[in-house]
């Protein structure tokens, strides 16, 4: 269904990293916390700076538009990150409806054998029309078509909608939600900001109800913590031991039996009006024996290790169940990170900061062994099919390549942006990178290729492939097994099935090394001719030519980053985005679709919206902080652009803390006074951006516009 597709997927391209390391850990005996989300890259930036002072605040870091409240970030005392927690805190229901005269809407529900009002909500949706000589004029749109005149609503949902009608069968389908009521994420960020303990903070995350979110936090005693924040519904069947019908992440009964427990006594720092997981059994942990806690979007409970979401029980009873989508590589990859660095000596800010802009592919490190053996059996085996394919020298170039490969994905190009850069500006790659690059590019098209031959051949019936992640996973899993199971899956489907090719350990080999002879197929043909030019010699194939960024600006050119017409403009001719190192899953995220298959197959929108890391100090916090595009959409401002280079060279600006460093960084200061003209002031020495004439006006209606400022003074 169109209507909810979004929902279904369980990808986990928007995630976040944070952690936190104990002072025993670190160069100064002080804890460092790192915190990098991952969000979709905009122009302007989705988060920007923001500094609160008076009132009891004393906080700084960056916020969202609209929100009042330093969102991530650190004050004298206490420094915090956040991932997202995929908490399952929506259910889909398949309803029974029938029409009823005696409810107001004309339909109800049937629950329990026993028919409950649907309500109906009118709705009215108007659109700037942006006609010539109509300056922000609203008009109603009539409904029609797509434009519901009502949405249906089923009050036991959380007062959740209907998404659609089947009057014919008597079915509908309705979601319910925790956040279809109201709650107060916003009373959890001022009470954060104000924080000046472990107590404080896990107080405050009390306010933080849908959402739900894997909090770090480090402060100046010494301490470090991780908390699950979010209200997480308990489901009637679990909360009995045993699931009725379908779990909770796929359709469930309307009828009776799956239901959200109403809430018994509401506790007054609760939110939605149902039974929730309580907080002191959600996954926490204060200063913990490892003096590190890694955070990813990973698993916090190993529920779904053993690939079975419900074997866990509450300490009281009844089915401890969190949620159904996890990602774990870079978990895995950043505590292998800290292991590696604790064993070597004390941590420092630098190299927190270098794990934050860590490009090395997981999956690679797991795929190209196999790809290495499958070629050296190849090259031995008397099975034609893979004899030929052994004996084909551009397997054997690109496989040898693999062989030498360290698994990192740097961009290979003098255009490109790399952590090994600094500060935004460029340099030359070394024989190095380039090698590395060719070897991102050469297993980034194998890995579709390989997807499309193993995974998406063998689902020939009308269902949607797999996504993504749950594809990586099942191509390394049918390896995992391959001794017991031959490549047959759990569905008993032959996933390495081969026409001709008799033993199971040959049509295994023989689909590893057709994915690199189609690779090298595609590389050379027309889809990647904007790239690469046809080109055979794998010597061109850098991976900075197709693994781009692009900030888009809602309104399109010359405001999103690169573009025409913008002080960005696009570094490689005729490839739109800037090019940038990384890759699927690495900690410095850049995830792009594992099945792409042309030069712009590899572009990707969701990144580290910004890239934190905090240390306490003896005058306080110090950290540092890198945002992704500029914080401003004015175009010819400094703002404009002037963060996004050291974003994309994984470099960082210092917070500045105290009034003094404000004063040395000040560029201008706007005073709002109500009822007064707004005034600005510039530094000494810092003209009006050219072509953007700062215009001041007072705030009241009919008063006059101010003074215009010129270069200097007001």
């Amino acid at each position: 269904m169109p209507a909810i597709a979004d929902a279904l997927n369980r990808e986990v391209d928007h995630g976040s990293n944070s952690w936190v390391i104990a002072g025993r850990h670190t160069a100064t005996g002080r804890p460092i916390l790192a915190s990098d989300p991952h969000l979709a890259l905009e122009s302007p930036s989705v988060a920007y700076p923001v500094a609160l002072s008076g009132g009891g605040f004393d906080t700084q870091g960056d916020g969202f538009p609209g929100s009042p409240y330093v969102i991530l970030g650190e004050n004298r005392t206490v420094a915090w990150g956040a991932t997202m927690n995929p908490l399952d805190v929506t259910d889909t229901f398949v309803e029974r409806i029938q029409r009823d005269a005696g409810s107001p809407s004309g339909l109800s529900t049937v629950y329990q054998g026993r028919l409950e009002h649907v309500q109906a909500v009118d709705e009215t949706f108007r659109v700037n029309s942006r006609a010539a000589g109509r300056s922000d004029a609203v008009d109603v749109v009539p409904p029609g078509g797509a434009i519901p005149a009502k949405t249906f609503v089923v009050p036991r949902r959380n007062n959740g909608p209907l998404l659609s009608m089947d009057m014919a069968a008597g079915t509908a389908l309705s979601v319910q939600y925790t956040g279809f009521s109201p709650t107060r994420e916003l009373d959890a960020f001022h009470r954060i900001d104000l924080a000046r303990s472990v107590d404080d903070f896990r107080a405050a995350l009390q306010f933080f109800d849908v959402g739900s979110q894997n909090f770090t936090y480090a402060d100046v005693d010494g301490h470090i913590a991780y908390f699950t924040s979010g209200e997480l519904p308990l489901r009637e069947d679990l909360q009995a031991g045993a699931v009725r019908g379908n779990p909770p992440f796929q359709l469930r009964d309307g009828t009776g039996g799956n239901e959200w427990l109403p809430v018994r006594q509401q506790p007054k720092d609760q939110a939605v009006a149902f039974e929730i997981l309580p907080f002191d059994e959600m996954p926490q942990v204060v200063d913990p024996a490892a003096g590190y806690v890694v955070t990813a979007n990973n698993d916090p409970a190993g529920n779904t290790l053993d690939n079975d979401l419900l074997n866990q029980f509450r300490r009281g009873g009844g089915i401890f169940y969190l949620g159904v989508v996890y990602d774990g590589a870079r978990a895995g990859r950043v505590t292998d990170l800290l292991r590696a660095a604790t064993a070597r000596g004390r941590i420092t800010i630098g190299d927190v900061r270098d794990q934050q802009a860590d490009v090395t592919l997981l999956d690679a490190q797991f795929f190209t062994p196999y790809l290495v053996a499958a070629l050296d059996r190849a090259r031995r085996s008397g099975t034609p099919q893979l004899a030929a394919l052994g004996n084909d020298p551009r397997v054997v170039e690109a496989v040898g390549r693999f062989a030498r490969w360290q698994h990192t994905t740097p961009t290979g190009i003098p255009e490109g942006y790399d952590a090994a850069d600094r500060d935004g500006r460029l340099g030359a790659p070394s024989q190095r990178e380039i090698e590395e690059s060719v070897g991102a590019t050469l297993y980034a098209v194998w890995r579709g290729q390989y997807i499309r031959g193993v995974i998406d051949a063998h689902l020939t019936f009308p269902v949607p492939v797999p996504g993504d992640r749950d594809s990586l996973k099942a191509i390394r899993q049918l390896l995992v097994d391959f001794d017991a199971r031959r490549g047959v899956g759990r569905s008993g489907i032959d996933f390495f099935a081969v026409p001709g090719v008799a033993d199971a350990a040959d049509r295994r080999d023989v689909l590893l090394l057709r994915g690199v002879a189609e690779a090298l197929d595609l590389l050379a043909g027309d889809a990647f001719a904007p790239a690469f030019g046809r080109s055979t010699d794998q010597r061109a194939y850098r991976w900075g030519k197709l693994h781009r960024a692009t900030l888009t600006s809602p309104i399109g050119a010359p405001f999103s980053v690169p573009s025409a017409g913008n002080p960005f403009g696009t570094p490689l001719p005729g490839l739109s985005g800037i090019p940038v190192d990384g890759g699927m899953y690495t900690v410095d995220v850049a995830n792009h679709s594992t099945r792409g298959n042309t030069a712009d197959g590899f572009l990707f929108r969701f990144g580290p919206a910004r890239r934190f890391v905090a240390q306490p100090s003896a005058l306080g916090m110090r950290a540092e902080s890198s945002l992704a595009g500029p914080i401003s959409e004015t175009l010819g401002e400094p703002a404009k652009v002037d963060l996004l280079r050291g974003w994309l060279t994984n470099d960082t600006y210092r917070l500045r803390l105290h009034p003094a460093d404000l004063a040395a960084g000040t560029a201008s200061v706007t005073t709002f006074v109500p009822g007064a003209p707004l005034v600005v002031h510039r530094r000494q020495g810092t003209p009006d951006p050219p072509g953007s004439p700062v215009r001041v006006s007072g705030l009241r209606r009919g008063r006059r516009a101010g003074p215009r400022c010129g270069a200097g003074r007001c």
